[in-house]
């Protein structure tokens, strides 16, 4: 029964920590016009849409390197928030380069309403890891607290 309960903490702390970053990203979207879109009150329905767009995608990108982070963790009783902060920063930059490397390969230059997409990623894997971090990571392991 413990380990159901640790498993659904995982999942509830992934997919939290997924519109986290999710939401940095379309921060990231509408920093440019920051100014712009503070006067209009469409602002938060676009700063909404774009969250949640990115929150939708943002799990299916980063589940399969999360899940090798979160079960590393888990078997060695990683319990660090700079573990997590690493991890994450590391599969924000994995996320851009799978999402990334289709123009890159075929040579077509894409528009991409970010400006500083690597740096918008991995800030964004770095604040999600530390909030996996702060709902589960904290007991990573730990089989006497569950």
């Amino acid at each position: 029964m413990a380990i159901l309960l640790r498993t659904f903490v995982i999942a509830f702390a992934f997919l939290v920590s997924c519109m986290v970053a999710a939401f940095v990203v379309a921060f990231g979207v509408v920093a440019p016009e920051f100014s712009d879109f503070v006067r209009s009150p469409e602002f938060i329905l676009v700063f909404l849409f774009f969250g949640g767009a990115a929150g939708v995608v943002t799990p299916f990108y980063v589940f399969a390197p999360s899940f090798i982070a979160i079960l590393i963790a888990e078997m060695f009783s990683l319990r660090s928030v700079l573990y997590y902060a690493l991890v994450g920063a590391l599969i924000g930059a994995l996320a851009y380069f799978m999402t990334d490397i289709a123009s890159r390969i075929a040579g077509k230059g894409t528009v991409v309403p970010i400006t500083q997409e690597l740096q918008w990623l991995t800030a964004a894997g770095i604040i999600a890891g530390f909030v996996y971090w702060l709902i589960a990571g904290r007991k990573a392991g730990n089989r006497k607290s569950i």
